[in-house]
């Protein structure tokens, strides 16, 4: 029986705001001056129902992945006879269970790092056979759970990605330097930049540049994040990090003067208290952090949203370094709350159209926090337009 996703998102909508409701009496400094047994065990009691209900709320919207994934099935039979190579899907963890939501929304993205693998990176038979590979390509598509988030593997034995024609047309376009120091994961990752295509011939498969770029907006809209591993003629890796359920979010609580923002865990790779010398001052580029050898952007969130911090100096706060779409900038706060796991809000018009915001979810203490938006973060230059493309 399939259940409307608009009543599944009231629901949770209402044990949210169970949530909260408890959370503000439990938090409450009135009860500190209760003396009451009963009253304690009570709101045991009330505590433990609450956490039951928000479980079996989020399980109602959780579905196996199975029907993104069999249709993948399909897709491989077509191509590879369309493109006379020989290629074998092994699908595992198609009962791995998430959000409905994301089930519905992963199938466009996976289509395409499907084909890109099998026009791209799955060899002929005949130059596998050369390469002392069995004639018949492989991919591997999986689903498992990693800590709390699931990952959806995409692997291939093919040709592997070209670091080098990679580089060197990410320089062409003005993307990189020549000579800038770049990890091999650094520079896969450019392949996610709009417009960027290696591939020598263009088909109506893949490879007009259109693709890749959109796959990582599409996985970011979902709060998730791709890491790329890859061995020249050994074939490629595609992790895909998403969240279990988008009701809930896990967010690093930060402050900037008085209020209170959430960034989302999965963007966040580290934060640290910079020191004078890790800062410098680019012609052009403007203020930079140096972060494990690479120049980093750095942006003083307080200037953008108009908000006094408790101070301007860098060495009295903290930078949390943002990842997205293969990039990464640095973002100035004056300290670190913790994380916590929240709640999402829907917005009114006028605050989503903040370019910098996501959503809002309601603190443990009452108060409403903005989620930032890791992609507004990283690329606060792009337009709205960028942005959405």
């Amino acid at each position: 029986m399939k259940v409307d996703t608009q009543k599944l998102d009231s629901l949770m909508d209402l044990v949210g705001e169970m949530v909260i409701a408890q959370s503000l009496v439990v938090q409450s400094d009135d009860l500190a001056t209760v003396k009451s047994e009963q009253l304690t065990r009570d709101l045991s009691n009330f505590c433990r129902i609450t956490k039951d209900l928000q479980r079996i709320a989020m399980s109602v919207r959780m579905v196996p992945i199975r029907p993104a994934f069999q249709k993948m099935n399909r897709l491989v039979r077509d191509l590879t006879a369309r493109l006379d190579k020989q290629v074998e899907l092994v699908i595992t963890g198609e009962e791995t269970e998430l959000d409905r939501t994301i089930v519905e929304e992963i199938s466009d993205p996976l289509v395409h790092m499907i084909r890109n693998a099998i026009d791209h990176g799955i060899e002929r038979p005949e130059m596998r056979l050369e390469r002392g590979k069995p004639a018949r390509g492989r991919i591997w598509l999986s689903a498992y759970h990693q800590g709390g988030s699931i990952v959806i593997e995409v692997k291939d034995d093919g040709n592997g990605l070209d670091r080098e024609r990679i580089l060197a047309k990410a320089i062409q376009r003005g993307l990189v330097k020549s000579g800038e120091p770049l990890s091999d994961n650094e520079v896969f990752s450019l392949i996610f930049a709009a417009g960027l295509s290696t591939a020598e011939l263009v088909s109506d498969l893949s490879g007009r540049g259109v693709g890749m770029d959109v796959v990582q907006r599409n996985i970011e809209k979902l709060r998730g994040k791709i890491e790329i591993a890859s061995t020249s003629g050994q074939g490629s890796t595609f992790k895909i990090f998403l969240p279990l359920t988008m009701a809930i979010i896990d967010g690093l609580v930060v402050a900037i003067g008085e209020q209170r923002y959430i960034i989302p865990t999965l963007s966040v790779s580290e934060s640290f208290r910079p020191s004078a010398t890790m800062v410098h001052t680019i012609q052009g580029r403007g203020e930079m952090i140096q972060v494990r050898g690479r120049l980093r952007p750095l942006l003083r969130l307080y200037q953008e949203l108009g908000i006094t911090p408790t101070s301007s100096h860098l060495a009295d706060g903290l930078v949390v370094v943002v990842e997205s779409g293969g990039a990464a900038r640095c973002i100035f706060v004056d300290r670190l709350i913790g994380k916590q796991e929240v709640v999402i809000k829907t917005l009114g018009e006028t605050i989503r159209q903040s370019r910098f915001v996501a959503g809002a979810a309601i603190l443990g203490d009452g108060c409403v926090s903005l989620i930032l938006d890791p992609q507004a973060l990283v690329h606060p230059d792009a337009s709205p337009l960028e942005a959405a493309a």
